[in-house]
């Protein structure tokens, strides 16, 4: 498959603007992009000519270019050659050059794919009497090839394997395009969307795209919990506040998978229905709702029910590294999930046989599983969520909890791009915090961070409410290692970040105001 008008397009930009060439961020062709041996000696004309340094090319430059060959100058005139290019020039716009590139680059990955046996029909339908013809190849205009290559791996996503590696380096001098980097900056916004505790989001930039978080703490003191309440917080707009009576807009509305592997289903959905409902989850084991928190329970499910794409729950009871790579790219490709949360990395029976005979240390085993979940970060652009235990020694740790108190080694975390310990607030401490105790609340949990990626914000302990039978936190103060406030900030920003356009915040509001009617 060819199609003649984009590489008639692409030629006559390249000879009007060789330059473009030069461009190889941004454009890579070879004489594998043209079908024909005169388009392909054309090409590489072009190229000879560009390489030996000319700025500016003419048909009769090309012609003379190809003296040199018998056979591309026989064959060069044989196909009108001067008037091709006169032609092409002509008709030709450099403006359209990216267009018509990518369409080019498409069509070719199409006829490659193709040629390796490939089912395309779901991307470009050659047969124009085909009644599905024209419905995918309009979709076929609104594809990348990345989105082509998306969707074939989804298709063999359970085939990949570890044995081809692939990566790629960049150089780059920093000077470049650095004036539309700064006016990026003002238009986009460099932050992910907020988890629970406004404090904790403003530490780590929100739920940032290709980041790795791990959250580590003692059995007992919620990880799972946690980790659900803050999958609710992004993928669920509306929850109820018992305080206030009503239904109201908290939270984002995001994609987001969920990872069980010690939970049951029927555990996880009763934390989320008890993060929606603001019914603590032990009100679930003993039934009996009253007729209020039934009615709250019904908008609870009709809420879950108008979001039902934003989480998704997968159970891996024993998990491998490759089991979780494959079940994470073929749900994050399938329903375009933007964040994962992976309960907690763990050695069980497993792991342990899927490296048996390499005669690895446990810590060296989860920093591979660390490792793994980082590159599936960077791979699908998805924030990635996970915990880890810690040792006996960080209940007694009196500074900044760190690296070494992680259970199983502290190389677990080298991957990671924020590192968070949570702990129990000592008597001592509580003691120490009265003053802020008295004037924002007492802390059951303390968080010390130890590791962030924006760099501003690391050796701080922030201290939290957390309620596990609700899901739900609220960041009480933050404190320096010595328990000093840390006063002033919020000073410059107030960390509220929408991941919405205005549309649809205000249907979600119309939405939230149709369940407070109802009460």
């Amino acid at each position: 498959m060819t199609d003649k008008s984009s590489i008639q397009q692409v030629l006559g930009g390249l000879i009007q603007r060789p330059q473009l060439l030069s461009e190889v961020d941004k454009y890579s062709l070879t004489i594998a992009d043209f079908s024909t041996r005169f388009e392909k000696y054309v090409f590489s004309a072009i190229l000879g000519l560009y390489r030996q340094g000319a700025t500016s090319i003419e048909a009769i430059h090309i012609a003379n270019f190809l003296e040199a060959d018998s056979v591309g100058k026989k064959v060069f005139e044989q196909n009108n050659g001067i008037e091709f290019i006169e032609d092409i020039v002509e008709f030709s716009s450099v403006d359209n050059f990216p267009y018509y590139y990518n369409r080019l680059k498409k069509i070719n990955l199409l006829r490659d794919l193709k040629k390796q046996g490939f089912d395309i029909s779901a991307f470009y339908c050659d047969d124009l009497t085909d009644p599905k013809a024209d419905e995918i190849n309009a979709r076929f205009e609104e594809l990348s090839s990345k989105d082509i290559c998306d969707g074939i791996k989804q298709k063999l996503i359970h085939l990949e394997s570890d044995y081809v590696k692939t990566g790629e380096v960049e150089v780059e001098n920093p000077v470049v395009g650095m004036r539309d980097f700064i006016n990026e900056m003002n238009e986009t916004i460099s932050v992910g969307p907020p988890i629970q505790g406004h404090i904790y989001s403003k530490v780590f930039d929100g739920a940032m795209k290709s980041a790795l978080y791990i959250r580590s703490g003692s059995s007992g003191l919620g990880k799972t919990r946690q980790a659900v309440g803050d999958a609710c917080y992004l993928a669920y707009p509306i929850r109820y506040n018992s305080m206030t009576k009503q239904w109201e807009q908290k939270g984002s509305c995001e994609k987001v998978l969920f990872i069980v592997t010690e939970q049951t289903f029927p555990q996880i959905k009763r934390m989320i229905l008890a993060y929606l409902s603001d019914i603590n989850d032990s009100r679930f084991k003993l039934g009996h709702f009253t007729k209020e928190e039934e009615e709250r329970l019904d908008k609870a499910i009709s809420i879950m029910e108008q979001f039902h794409d934003n989480l998704i729950l997968v159970k891996i009871p024993n998990p491998t590294i490759e089991l979780v790579k494959t079940l994470v790219r073929e749900n994050c490709l399938t329903h375009n999930i933007g964040y994962v949360f992976y309960d907690y990395i763990f050695i069980g029976p497993a792991l342990l046989g899927e490296f048996r005979g390499f005669s690895l240390r446990n810590d060296e085993v989860l920093l591979m599983f660390a490792t793994a979940l980082k590159d599936l970060a960077v791979e699908l652009n998805v924030a990635m969520f996970t915990s880890t235990q810690v040792n006996a020694s960080a209940d007694d740790n009196k500074n900044i909890r760190n690296e070494s108190s992680l259970a199983g080694g502290r190389s677990t975390i080298n991957k990671a791009d924020n590192g968070a310990i949570m702990a129990r607030p000592t008597n001592e401490e509580l003691e120490a915090l009265q003053e802020l105790t008295e004037r924002f609340g007492t802390p059951n949990v303390v968080t010390d961070i130890f590791k962030a990626r924006s760099g501003e914000w690391t050796q701080v302990r922030i201290w939290s409410h957390v309620n596990l039978g609700t899901m739900k936190k609220k960041d009480l103060f933050i404190t320096d290692s010595r328990l000093e406030p840390i006063d002033g900030f919020f000073e410059d920003d107030l960390y509220e970040v929408r991941s919405w356009d205005d549309v649809e915040y205000q249907a979600i509001l119309a939405y939230t105001n149709t369940l407070n009617e109802r009460n």
